[in-house]
């Protein structure tokens, strides 16, 4: 049975996770992160959480899975841009440019920039002057036979709580923040 990682892992520690499987991916079109649903082995016992990662560090982690990774980096892709289109040659060549990549590239340049806006501007209310009140998260999940969870072998992650103090749990429950990407080298 799946546990939640938040219930055995002490508040503020630093820790690592292995044995990765991503589950499902789930974004928002105009928002600059990413939700991961993820299932680890800690402490010799299936855990479940959720890990906030930006879209560049999502790349990374595809790059990491080979190339189911890179088929899910181009579902990622058209997702975003909302197409659902092939975009390999028929011959089965690999494209000039991967536009997966190039994507997540533009979309990690625009949460830079978003980031460098001044933080005076007023958060998006609903307003009837925006076309964005239509828009949906999008879950990419995989837990089928037919789309598997994504493992990622010899990968580390570092993760941190999302919250500081334990007034924060209850709204930020086994939801961690990606500090770092490590690799297993044999």
């Amino acid at each position: 049975m799946l546990k939640p990682l938040a219930e055995v892992v002490e508040p503020g520690s630093d820790f690592f996770v292995e044995d990765i499987a991503l589950t499902a991916i789930v974004f928002d079109a105009d928002d600059d992160d990413v939700t991961l649903w993820v299932t680890t082995v800690f402490d010799e016992e299936l855990h479940f959480f959720h890990l906030a990662a930006s879209f560049a560090d999502l790349s990374t982690l595809l790059r990491l899975a080979g190339e189911r990774g890179a088929e899910i980096d181009l579902e990622v892709a058209n997702a975003l841009s909302g197409d659902s289109d092939d975009t390999a040659p028929a011959d089965g060549t690999e494209p000039a440019e991967n536009p997966a990549q190039a994507a997540t590239r533009e979309r990690a340049q625009a949460a830079d920039e978003a980031a460098d806006r001044d933080a005076d501007e007023e958060d998006d209310d609903d307003d009837d002057e925006d076309d964005d009140d239509d828009l949906h998260p999008t879950l990419l999940e995989f837990v089928t036979d037919e789309r598997p969870p994504v493992l990622l072998p010899g990968v580390a992650l570092k993760l941190g709580f999302t919250y500081t103090d334990e007034t924060d749990t209850e709204a930020a429950f086994n939801i961690f923040v990606l500090e770092g990407i490590y690799l297993h080298l044999s």
